[in-house]
């Protein structure tokens, strides 16, 4: 069996990458976790017209430094059409948020007035612009105001609607299902106790749908099968034919029991295996391949390798099929906050652990646990670090990826 290292697995996942597929997306739908794939440029100019920043009055430039009375000859709320302008001698009373009128040269705060009657007398001179913002003083129309790449959520949503945007270009969302394999697993709540002898809780599943759903995936399946060929088989080509990618955990080795291999070999005759087998640890054994509708991994039935193997080499590869371009395994350095000692091994180690930001260093400290056989450490854990070597030493800098509460395309633009 081929072993590849872990560069050269990602080398050929970056060569199979499904083509994505780009659609319209109306500004005004509920925001769900899209990436732009174009550029988008404001409508109009932001903001669209000139407007008051407080409440207050509009004055004349002959009027910035006078203390004679000046005379209100209107009054202008938000969302008001204008109706009167603003000449020497005279004032305008101005809401927050509302346009100004022509000839206006400043706004002068309602505390900086005394008010006498119909007219309004300067406590203090203003300097020309005061609390006004000019129209296109954020954008002007034809700027581009987000890039391909840029994740689109509620923040993004909202200048899109501001310079008014009514469409934006973003990949087809894509589905998943996972096939969690393994007769030892119980996969609901079971009486106290705990699980019956020699079986454990499903777990995996819960990582990769909450990870999935957070890059724009839509989870379709999430089914369990026991450790019969023909069951996981079946399952496996009934859900490949169904969704875009398709995630198998348990049976990725080589044991008499492990059927990940045959399964994925099943679902199409003509596409390659891409490799089976990464120096890595923790989750050497891994599959993937392409599909006649996508692409199909099979990862490690231990959890913990598991989630080493998705946030590495999978996470990536569905923001490349998503449409962010820069994604790569640990698109971040860090500084480490300990020392690492491990056995001396050919495989590129993958540790657990936690990124922090302190001042302006990005700082991040391994879990005292590295073992694939511990898994209590990930509550706690939001990042990951590639190592390649036995040591290293506290203060070096390290290759690290976030797998929970990140800005998925930070560092990748």
């Amino acid at each position: 069996m081929e072993l590849v290292t872990f560069d050269e697995a990602w080398a050929r996942l970056e060569r199979h990458v499904p083509a994505t597929i780009n659609i319209p997306t109306d500004v005004w739908n509920p925001v769900e976790p899209r990436w732009l794939t174009r550029d988008v440029s404001a409508a109009v100019d932001l903001p669209p017209f000139s407007r008051s920043m407080m409440d207050g009055y509009a004055i004349h430039a002959a009027d910035l430094r006078g203390d004679a009375p000046l005379r209100v000859v209107g009054d202008v709320r938000a969302g008001d059409a204008l109706s009167v302008s603003v000449t020497p001698g005279q004032a305008v009373r101005v809401r927050t948020g509302a346009p100004v009128p022509p000839g206006t040269a400043a706004v002068v705060r309602e505390e900086w007035v005394a008010v006498e009657g119909d007219a309004i007398r300067l406590l203090r001179p203003v300097i020309s612009g005061e609390s006004v913002q000019p129209q296109g003083d954020d954008a002007r129309r034809g700027d581009v105001i987000a890039r391909a790449g840029q994740l689109v959520d509620g923040q993004t949503q909202a200048v899109l609607r501001a310079a008014g945007v009514h469409q934006y270009t973003c990949p087809r969302p894509l589905a998943a299902a996972v096939l969690a394999t393994g007769s030892e697993l119980v996969t609901g709540p079971h009486a106290e106790g705990g699980p019956p002898p020699g079986h454990v809780y499903a777990a995996t599943d819960a990582f990769l749908q909450s990870t999935l759903s957070h890059l724009g995936v839509e989870i379709a399946a999430v089914e369990h099968a026991p450790d019969d060929l023909d069951a996981i088989v079946a399952a496996a080509k009934r859900l490949a034919a169904k969704v875009d990618l398709l995630i198998l955990t348990g049976g990725a080795s080589v044991g008499d029991a492990d059927y990940a291999r045959a399964a994925l070999a099943a679902l199409d005759d003509d596409a390659p295996l891409l490799f089976e087998r990464i120096w890595m640890r923790p989750g050497a054994p891994m599959l993937a391949r392409p599909t006649s509708k996508g692409f199909a991994f099979g990862l490690s039935g231990n959890p913990a390798a598991a989630y080493v193997q998705f946030h590495t080499l999978v996470v990536p590869f569905v923001m490349r099929w998503l449409g962010v371009r820069g994604a790569r395994p640990f698109p971040l350095m860090a500084v480490l906050d300990g020392d690492v000692h491990m056995k001396p091994v050919k495989h590129t180690r993958v540790l657990r652990g936690r990124l922090r930001l302190q001042r302006a260093t990005l700082m991040f400290q391994p879990e005292d646990k590295q073992s694939s056989g511990s898994l209590a450490g990930l509550v706690s854990t939001n990042a990951i670090a590639r190592m390649d070597g036995h040591h290293l030493a506290r203060g070096a800098t390290v290759p690290v990826a976030w797998t929970r509460g990140w800005v998925p395309s930070l560092g990748l633009v």
